[in-house]
């Protein structure tokens, strides 16, 4: 590892300067019709230590063709060892975000000499961040994109704060609107703001790939924060138009939306609550009593909600869930099976749509989601990411990269994705 490091720091020292010429030059110089990428097959992404939301954007590139090449911290992706809140094992979300990307050990010139040979450079470009990599964010300079991914921002009153995944949950105002009204504030699942967050960045990268057929490199700042923040929009709009602060649903409701089963549970609302008519649930049920004129309004429903409420669930508790919802369907209503994360792995929609895919982990195969879109027309689409292959150790490709980044800056076009 050391004589790849310093054969990476020699080249690093006689190409730097070409690198940052080239760097330099990228407005004048003519992009290729492919979004302003010069290496097939689509482009080079180099991954800075960041987040899960900067290495699921690059996940989700690299599922779709691209050489991401991921540089780690000298000890290594924290996220490698990370234990699993539940079932104490270590690795699975460090795969399901990694998999598909290259991974090497370069600090210095060497790393600056990578970014200027690559088309996007993505990460925590914060100073602070990459103090330990003996560079700068601006010191970082691809062909056409580089974004900055942090908790807040690379500007800002927080710029310069961490934050975890229920942090920035609690901080983006959606955490506020999540739960009953008589309990206090819920969480998300761990990593729902940053998995969102990568969604986001990786759509803001393409953008950015499209404006860059000017030859000017974009720079982006993507404050992971303010993804939740955008989905509270409709409360935004309320505060404004009103001065209403938006709170979480009472226990008294304008209609119920959720039922317990025999075995589980439905969301059961006939449609928009507060509009909602009786007469399909009247039938599904086979619960007559729900037709009379107290229950056919939305304001009649919460003056005699416990009635209500009673008459419903007594009923549904006579069926397991997903008998309710095949005849529901029958009628056309608007319900659905609340699933366990068990029951994903067999449900028949994600299965047939080849969803989730085996890696590597730990010594032994597990499945893993694999990416939320599928390329491809008609039956002849494919599950995109599935053959990816899963993460190697820090620094494993550093002289493979080397030599194709570096050595010679030819194209690279390699056969990683039918490797498992």
């Amino acid at each position: 590892a050391d004589d790849v490091a310093n054969a990476a720091q020699n080249r690093a020292d006689g190409v730097a300067s070409a690198a940052q010429n080239r760097a330099d030059s990228v407005a004048s110089a003519a992009p290729s019709a492919a979004v302003g990428i010069t290496h097939a097959p689509v482009g080079r992404l180099l991954e800075l230590p960041g987040s899960v939301a900067s290495a699921y954007a690059a996940r989700l590139c690299a599922g779709l063709g691209w050489d991401v090449v991921k540089v780690e911290l000298p000890d290594g992706d924290a996220l490698r060892l990370q234990q699993s809140r539940w079932s104490g094992g270590a690795g699975g979300a460090f795969a399901f975000v990694n998999a598909g990307k290259r991974f090497v050990r370069a600090d210095g010139a060497a790393l600056r000499a990578l970014a200027a040979a690559s088309d996007v450079v993505l990460g925590d470009l914060r100073d602070r961040a990459l103090a330990v990599l003996g560079v700068g964010g601006d010191d970082l300079l691809p062909r056409a994109v580089r974004a900055c991914v942090s908790p807040f921002g690379r500007v800002g009153a927080a710029a310069h704060w961490q934050a975890t995944d229920l942090t920035l949950q609690a901080a983006s105002g959606f955490m506020f609107l999540t739960g009953e009204h008589d309990e206090a504030p819920q969480q998300l699942p761990p990593y729902a703001a940053e998995l969102a967050a990568g969604v986001t960045i990786a759509a803001a990268v393409y953008g950015a790939l499209a404006a860059a057929r000017d030859g000017h490199c974009r720079h982006l700042d993507l404050a992971t924060v303010e993804t939740l923040t955008a989905f509270t929009q409709a409360q935004h709009g309320r505060y404004v138009a009103t001065g209403e602060i938006a709170r979480r649903e009472g226990a008294v409701k304008q209609a119920l939306r959720m039922a317990p089963c025999a075995d589980g549970f439905v969301y059961c609302a006939p449609g928009a609550v507060a509009t909602a008519g009786m007469e399909g649930m009247v039938t599904l049920l086979g619960e007559p009593r729900l037709a009379d004129a107290r229950f056919a309004t939305a304001a009649g429903r919460m003056d005699n909600f416990a009635e209500y409420r009673d008459l419903l669930f007594a009923a549904f508790s006579q069926r397991p869930a997903q008998e309710w919802c095949e005849r529901a369907a029958a009628l056309h209503l608007t319900f659905a099976l609340v699933q366990t994360i068990d029951a994903l792995f067999t449900c028949p929609q994600l299965l047939s749509r080849g969803y989730f895919a085996p890696r590597p982990s730990g010594g032994r195969t597990i499945d893993l989601p694999a990416l939320p879109f599928r390329i491809g027309d008609g039956q002849a689409a494919t599950a995109a990411g599935a053959p990816l292959r899963a993460p190697r150790a820090p620094g494993a490709d550093t002289a493979g990269v080397v030599r194709e980044w570096l050595d010679n800056d030819s194209p690279t076009r390699s056969t990683r994705g039918n490797e498992t």
